[in-house]
């Protein structure tokens, strides 16, 4: 009986040391799972974090180009209405830095270092003193028409249609330099939205 017993002791043994040993296996690939689990959601966390923060980055970069689109239709269109007033021989009464004001507040108050690169700050810059010398030279020339004589004024529109002109192409080019430096392709956000439309 001592050697059955000493048997089934050892046997015993054996099995307790066997799920001694399964437990240690099996809550060490537990914590690794865990640890594995704990990692990936982690690195999901982290990838979403960075994807926000992209995303933010691309929708500063967006807006900062669409203040600039603003600016740009705008003095465009002063320009188209300036040529027009020139054709009639005369201006509206309503000065233009009353239809700009808004979009040169929107464009100062944009936060420009969010931009973060130089060169896209610059670019950007231009657009509030675009805005405010288009502005100036349509009241300039309001001012000037208003007290000139009748054969005079024609050579007023000409003059300040050339520098509208010359302010409308600079613009242009500086938003396709702001667009660049932003990165960002002026040709597909602006079939972007004409699509949205």
């Amino acid at each position: 009986m001592t050697s059955t017993a000493s048997i089934w002791t050892e046997i015993a043994a054996w099995v307790e040391a066997i799920g001694a040993i399964a437990a240690v296996i099996g809550s060490g690939w537990v914590a690794a799972n865990e640890s594995r689990a704990a990692r990936g959601r982690e690195e999901r966390t982290a990838a979403a974090a960075l994807a926000r923060e992209e995303d933010k980055i691309l929708a500063t970069k967006t807006a900062a180009l669409n203040l600039a689109i603003l600016a740009s239709t705008q003095i465009h269109a002063l320009h188209d209405l300036l040529v027009d007033q020139a054709w009639r021989g005369r201006v509206t009464r309503v000065s233009a830095s009353r239809a700009l004001l808004a979009t040169e507040r929107m464009l100062t108050s944009f936060p420009i270092q969010s931009l973060t690169h130089a060169t896209a700050m610059v670019e950007f810059s231009s657009f509030p003193a675009a805005l405010a010398t288009a502005a100036e030279i349509y009241a300039n020339l309001e001012t000037a028409v208003r007290a000139a004589k009748e054969a005079d004024r024609g050579a007023m529109f000409d003059s300040s249609n050339e520098q509208m002109a010359r302010l409308d192409q600079t613009t242009t080019r500086k938003l396709a330099a702001l667009a660049a430096a932003l990165g960002l392709d002026l040709a597909e956000l602006s079939r972007a939205t004409h699509i949205a439309q």
